[in-house]
């Protein structure tokens, strides 16, 4: 089915869970990974850009919009949920790898999806998400509680402790894109949201995650110096999870949500990542 947008809207299955999805264009895919509070069609002016180029590919994370939402916080883990819900999608499109766009929970599942499945990541694209490990390391920081405390307020207080969809929708700048969410999000499940909390992020002490694959493919992360929801302090050293060619943009002004607030700067520096072959990457000398 093809909506005005001109986007398709389609369906992949990770064993009984559906997942929907809408496309757009031909060429090399990419996929887009929104988060929390967000949905598949949040990413529309990257879609729109990029789709002249690529097969670009954006689904509702499971629990939002129009994607199932198991009962249940343990269906809401990374391993193996959610990251098989990215694999569910590429075997949909018969495709055995794509450039990977991640952000917020997105980024997260991104970096794992790298990390446990390096083969089906071309590039890799981390917007206002830091690596798993420094993530928790933030967490554990009691300087940077100010930041995290949405976080135990959503672990503890339940579903009460969301807003409205209306009031969860009011970052989005755009009218129409508001309006849009805020109808994706009373389709969604507000306990599902909260399970990505409660499933993937430890109460009380946060320890050290320890070991993890270095990311292999070539790895850009973008990020507001502004984020009230991630210290600017949790992208240091984000290099040496990766080993390949990355680099770390620091937005100056921005907030969390910049694929908004500064879309087009995103959509090209996107752009421009995935279009470089990642042996391009590797060619010094």
């Amino acid at each position: 089915m093809t909506s005005e947008t001109g986007f398709e809207s389609r369906f992949a299955s990770n064993g009984n869970v559906k997942l929907h999805y809408i496309a757009a264009g031909s060429g090399p895919p990419v996929i887009f990974l929104h988060g929390f509070p967000d949905h598949g069609f949040g990413w529309r002016r990257q879609i729109e850009v990029l789709s002249s180029k690529f097969r670009v590919l954006a689904p509702d994370l499971r629990g939002f919009g129009s994607s199932d939402k198991p009962r249940g916080h343990a269906h809401y883990a990374l391993l193996p949920n959610l990251v098989q819900d990215v694999l569910a999608i590429l075997m949909a499109e018969q495709l055995s790898q794509a450039s990977i766009v991640g952000h917020d929970w997105g980024g997260t599942i991104a970096w794992w999806l790298a990390m446990r499945v390096p083969s089906a990541v071309r590039h890799l694209i981390i917007l206002s998400s830091p690596h798993p490990r420094n993530y928790l390391r933030a967490m554990a920081d009691s300087a940077n509680a100010g930041y995290f405390g949405y976080v135990r307020r959503f672990q503890e207080a339940g579903a009460a402790a969301l807003p409205t969809p209306e009031e969860l929708a009011a970052w989005v700048p755009d009218v129409d894109d508001r309006q849009a969410l805020a109808a994706s999000l009373r389709r969604s499940d507000p306990e599902a949201m909260l399970g990505y909390y409660r499933a993937n992020v430890p109460l009380g002490r946060v320890p050290d995650i320890g070991p993890l694959p270095l990311v292999r493919a070539p790895t850009l992360v973008l990020f507001g110096t502004d984020d009230p929801y991630v210290p600017a302090s949790a992208f240091d050293g984000t290099f040496r999870e990766i080993d390949n060619v990355s680099a770390t943009v620091a937005l100056p002004g921005a907030g969390h949500f910049i694929h908004h607030q500064a879309a087009g700067f995103v959509s090209r520096e996107i752009e421009a990542w995935v279009s470089r072959p990642p042996s391009s990457f590797r060619g010094w000398g």
